[in-house]
């Protein structure tokens, strides 16, 4: 009888984003961008997990979800009320494990998913929420158990 056992690993992986805006308003972020808790079996293969803006969860080669994460959410107040605003960004990060050491392999995150313009409501207040996506290096290097955290500044214009 041959009996066969498969290591997970398990893996939180969360993203706390820093804005910038060029408008002149407040930004407060409500909820850091959360990869959830994934397994990945095998690191043989790039494989990557997306959550878009509106908290669609896509996965692609070697990598589950354990539990769900969600997309960033970013209150901006003091913009004018009821008027269309536009967004851009330019930035990625690379998520970096300094707490597990340089024996786990790394992930590669990418700020991928915001929507192109919003409305803001009668107060002037307006939920932005940001998609990402997190890429495994694919290099045979393992991911150690634990917590994947990392701050990013992620610059957004905005013109309304």
């Amino acid at each position: 009888m041959f009996k066969q056992t498969m290591r997970f690993l398990y893996v939180s992986a969360w993203l706390s984003l820093m804005f910038s805006e060029q408008a002149y308003s407040a930004s407060i972020q409500q909820e850091a961008l959360n990869f959830g808790t994934l397994v990945i079996p095998q690191n043989n293969t790039l494989s990557s997990i997306t959550i878009s803006h509106e908290g669609e969860i896509i996965t692609f080669g070697s990598i589950y979800v354990l539990t769900e994460g969600n997309p960033a959410e970013l209150l901006f107040t003091d913009l004018p009320p009821l008027t269309q605003i536009s967004f851009n960004k330019t930035s990625d990060s690379t998520l970096q494990s300094e707490a597990l050491g340089a024996n786990s392999a790394k992930f590669s995150v990418v700020l991928v998913d915001l929507p192109r313009t919003q409305t803001s409501d009668e107060f002037g207040e307006l939920l932005l929420k940001v998609g990402g996506r997190l890429i495994t290096t694919g290099t045979s290097q393992s991911y150690l158990d634990g917590s994947f955290i990392t701050d990013t500044q992620l610059e957004i214009t905005i013109d309304y």
